[in-house]
């Protein structure tokens, strides 16, 4: 991966609503297919698609749109067919969407985002069905344009959610790593953000991404996903 050199085009400001489009695609969920040996493949599939809708909105900085998610998975019942010792861990899941569910500020929704994925990867491990294996890495998108760029750091992001939900520590470094190469933004995109607000940006996310490279506990990489997606949340809404 090869962030240095990479620049704006001076289509840079036409090309602003196609890299938010391109970043919601590298951004979806990474869903681990069939989910083998799932006692509810619905449900889980389910939660998966509510959380990555939560997660979207509030990389971008759309409160409104990450509550309703939020409120959606903490409202959506268990299946009749789950083990209790399943239907024990959706309890912390459902209150941390409950919680997540009042959400008043860009802060609050991307913390509450971390903290619903940290939840569905402590039960992955409780119940001995890591999901780290199942997700398909891939890479970015190759350079040269702004959108391009913009899909990589969604991609890098995409892979830190993975770690926490997987768990992975693997797929957690790997999506750190590419944060660091990725973190600075190029020249004119996005287009309606002053440039030295835009190179704050992306050093702050090379910043984050060296500190996520080096924790291991749960608890800081939550503090340390929620405040990268603040950067890029700060970034979406006032652009």
């Amino acid at each position: 991966m090869e962030a240095r050199g990479w620049r704006g085009h001076p289509g840079a400001i036409r090309v602003a609503a196609m890299g938010l489009a391109i970043v919601v695609a590298a951004c979806a969920g990474n869903r681990p297919e069939p989910f083998e040996g799932s006692p509810s493949r619905g449900q889980m599939i389910s939660h998966f698609d509510l959380a990555v809708q939560a997660r979207g909105h509030a990389i971008r900085g759309d409160v409104g749109g990450f509550r309703d998610a939020a409120a959606a998975l903490a409202e959506l019942g268990p299946a009749d067919d789950l083990p209790a010792e399943i239907l024990l861990q959706l309890g912390p899941m459902r209150w941390e969407a409950r919680q997540a569910a009042r959400a008043r500020t860009i802060q609050e929704a991307a913390e509450g985002a971390a903290k619903i994925a940290e939840t569905c990867g402590a039960c992955h491990l409780a119940n001995g069905d890591p999901l780290a294996d199942r997700f398909t890495v891939g890479g970015p998108p190759p350079p040269g344009t702004p959108a391009r760029h913009m899909a990589g750091l969604a991609w890098a992001s995409r892979l830190l959610w993975d770690g926490l939900i997987g768990p992975s520590d693997r797929i957690w470094v790997l999506g750190a790593e590419g944060l660091v190469e990725l973190g600075v933004l190029p020249e004119g995109l996005p287009a309606d953000i002053p440039p030295g607000d835009v190179r704050v940006a992306g050093v702050r996310l090379q910043q984050l991404g060296s500190r996520a490279a080096l924790v291991m506990d749960s608890r800081h990489r939550i503090e340390t996903l929620s405040e990268i997606w603040m950067v890029c949340a700060q970034c979406h809404a006032g652009s």
